[in-house]
């Protein structure tokens, strides 16, 4: 009996190291592969081991050049790695470099990353010193890349879109006559001036679309018959519901006048 407790006490304590054994065995190697999980990320994140080399950029652009691109996001190849870098950082970074309106960003394998970007695409001088774009949205960008001709709108902040609206509907009118639109004005009381390429003012007042676009026909239909060729027009008076005034810039020897069209 004695020696059967015995054999019985003895098998016990042989599953319990068994088990302590197992235990410490799996915890040596959960530490060993946390270890080595840590020294792999650490490495995958780190821009000396996986380096971001390579920088493509595409798109076509009128006006940003790839060496902004590249200044924007020089501390890259530093401070990130493929693995560790914020995609979306980088499409903030390069959104912010004048002249690009957009960016998509994109991981390339092994140490890869390409860019692709889209211009801005100016419609309009905005006020002094600033642009419109096609959707109608102020932005900031060196002037002296623009080449080709670009009316200048002028306006509260709040309603550049609106002047662009206008622009592209009065814009047709004013080709069919062979008249270039050189500025439009809206004022804070929402007052709507159009300027013509030889400085004509066009003084159309506090209007809808349907009675701006009407009072525009109006004036173009009967303008090449009533203002004589030797006269040159200082402002025409749009505000009238059935017709127009002419007030004609001074000709040597006399004052502006006033006409009723």
């Amino acid at each position: 009996m004695g020696e059967r407790l015995s054999n019985t006490v003895q098998r016990i304590k042989n599953a319990d190291t068994a088990f302590w054994a197992g235990v410490v065995f799996f915890v040596v190697v959960s530490i060993g592969l946390i270890y080595l999980a840590n020294l792999m990320y650490q490495k995958l994140m780190s821009a000396q081991d996986m380096p971001i080399s390579t920088l493509q950029i595409t798109g076509e652009r009128a006006y940003s050049n790839d060496e902004e691109v590249q200044l924007a996001l020089s501390e890259l190849s530093t401070h990130e790695s493929f693995f560790s870098l914020d995609v979306m950082s980088v499409k903030a970074k390069v959104e912010q470099v004048p002249w690009i309106a957009q960016a998509a960003v994109r991981r390339q394998w092994p140490n890869g990353l390409s860019i692709h970007v889209t211009d801005q695409q100016p419609a309009a001088y905005w006020n002094d010193g600033r642009l419109i774009n096609d959707k109608g949205e102020i932005f900031d960008a060196p002037l002296q890349r623009i080449e080709v001709p670009l009316p200048q709108f002028f306006g509260p902040n709040n309603v550049p879109h609106a002047v662009l609206e206008g622009y592209r509907a009065l814009l047709p009118l004013f080709d069919s006559e062979g008249l270039t639109i050189n500025r439009i004005e809206l004022s804070e009381r929402e007052s709507w001036q159009v300027v013509l390429e030889d400085g004509t003012k066009l003084i159309l007042g506090r209007v809808n679309t349907v009675m701006r676009n009407a009072r525009i026909e109006r004036f173009l239909q009967v303008y090449k018959h009533v203002i004589p060729n030797e006269r040159e027009i200082n402002y025409v008076d749009l505000r009238y519901d059935s017709g127009f005034a002419v007030n004609w810039k001074a000709q040597p020897g006399d004052k502006a006048s006033n006409e009723q069209g």
